[in-house]
């Protein structure tokens, strides 16, 4: 008896082990497929780790206390228009993980302005004593290619001139006042952060992972932030925002050059919205009802993947609240994500955009069916151990409705891997 019983924990013991190599090395996302709807499925896209199985290059990260990921490639790994490295700027990872945004990268000093410059060399991007509002005059440029307006003549207004320049990743885009006309002292350095969010509630501010600042908004979604004691240069700046139901936005970054002794100014900073759903399994044609907040009455945009991608549209109400009731019935039986953005037309005319939430994750199918033996319990003693693997592996291939964990008509690794799940031991 006993060398039997030894021969059936061998046996035991080798399955156990041929189920732990067979699994640890094909990925996760093929584990994901076996896993029950009630064990929410992470999109990998935004955790802040490149994971090349999925695909991705780099990763944006998304929590504040999530830096993106992009390696060891840096500006110094793109060229310029002359075909020569970038020599200094900030290298950033696309928001969709696929690729690197070298838009904020530069080289001060090849006489060509790139967008972080205020100028470089006598090339001011078609900017002039004049376009800053001086009457006349010749421009300057600095050593570190910001514009020096000395040599500008003071208009009678004495109106303050503008130059600069930023990233425009989320909608943001920047300006910075320096010199006053006529005078040859500079003011503060100063930054003035403009945007909009969701209703009543607080924005964090981050400088270079750092938080500077909260700041709230106002009923119409407002936020408006200043500060004397952000460094110049080149800094990365990041927001986020905590809705009414405590849903987190995504992390908004944008990379933008501060001017020492001048006042810089970033806006059209738009938080994206955040997004829920009410269900993480239905019946194919069963509908599933999607919301969040985000800025009031504008136009909310869901981007739903399957096969084919679906963009289906709501509006969100005065208090900036939104919801969508979708019917499935277009789906295939797999997992599906969505993501939202917001969408509205600015006072001239252009569409402003945000960038995309996060992203859900919900399945179509069978898979969301009801054992009769509960998270892999087959014996109803509140654990799950050998003796319930013993159970499973007696009913293996049969239709038992307490061993099939998941009712799809046969005992099989999909509800081993159920077991594994809910393994206590």
């Amino acid at each position: 008896m006993f060398p039997c019983r030894r021969k059936i924990h061998a046996f035991l013991l080798y399955f156990l082990i041929v189920y732990i190599l067979l699994f640890s090395f094909s990925g996760i996302t093929r584990a994901t497929e076996f896993l029950p709807t009630f064990v929410e499925v992470l999109v990998s896209c935004g955790n802040g780790i490149t994971e090349v199985s999925n695909d991705e290059v780099c990763d944006p990260g998304e929590d504040p206390d999530v830096p993106q990921d992009i390696g060891t490639t840096t500006c110094q790994s793109y060229n310029d228009v002359f075909g020569n490295p970038y020599t200094q700027g900030a290298l950033l990872c696309l928001l969709d993980c696929t690729g690197f945004d070298s838009s904020v990268c530069y080289t001060c000093g090849n006489s060509y302005k790139e967008q972080p410059e205020g100028c470089d060399g006598s090339d001011f991007g078609g900017k002039t004593c004049t376009t800053l509002g001086f009457s006349g005059g010749t421009l300057a440029c600095t050593s570190d290619c910001m514009i020096n307006t000395t040599n500008c003549i003071a208009s009678e207004s004495e109106g303050g001139p503008s130059s600069g320049g930023g990233d425009t990743r989320g909608g943001a885009s920047g300006a910075s006042s320096g010199f006053i006309p006529g005078s040859e002292t500079e003011i503060v350095t100063k930054v003035i952060l403009k945007g909009k969010a969701y209703p009543n509630v607080d924005v964090h501010i981050l400088v270079d992972g750092v938080v500077v600042g909260i700041v709230r908004t106002d009923a119409k979604a407002d936020f408006y932030f200043e500060s004397d004691e952000i460094s110049s240069g080149i800094n990365s700046f990041g927001f986020w925002a905590m809705d009414a139901d405590n849903l987190k936005s995504t992390l908004l970054t944008l990379t933008f050059r501060v001017t020492s002794g001048a006042v810089s100014t970033i806006s059209g900073i738009y938080i994206s919205p955040t997004i829920n759903i009410d269900k993480n399994s239905v019946k194919q044609g069963e509908a599933i009802r999607m919301f969040g907040q985000t800025v009031p009455e504008t136009e909310v945009h869901v981007h739903i993947h399957s096969e084919e991608e679906f963009i289906e549209q709501t509006s969100s109400h005065p208090t900036g609240s939104w919801e969508l009731i979708f019917n499935t019935t277009p789906l295939s039986e797999e997992f599906h994500t969505a993501k939202a953005l917001f969408q509205v037309a600015s006072t001239d005319g252009n569409i402003i955009k945000s960038g995309f939430s996060r992203s859900v994750s919900f399945h179509v199918g069978k898979i969301g069916a009801t054992a009769p033996c509960p998270e892999a319990d087959l014996n109803h003693d509140n654990r799950v151990n050998l003796t319930d693997f013993s159970i499973l592996l007696f009913h293996w291939g049969t239709a038992d409705t307490c061993a099939d964990q998941n009712q799809n008509g046969t005992v099989d690794l999909i509800d081993f891997s159920i077991m594994m799940y809910y393994w206590s031991g």
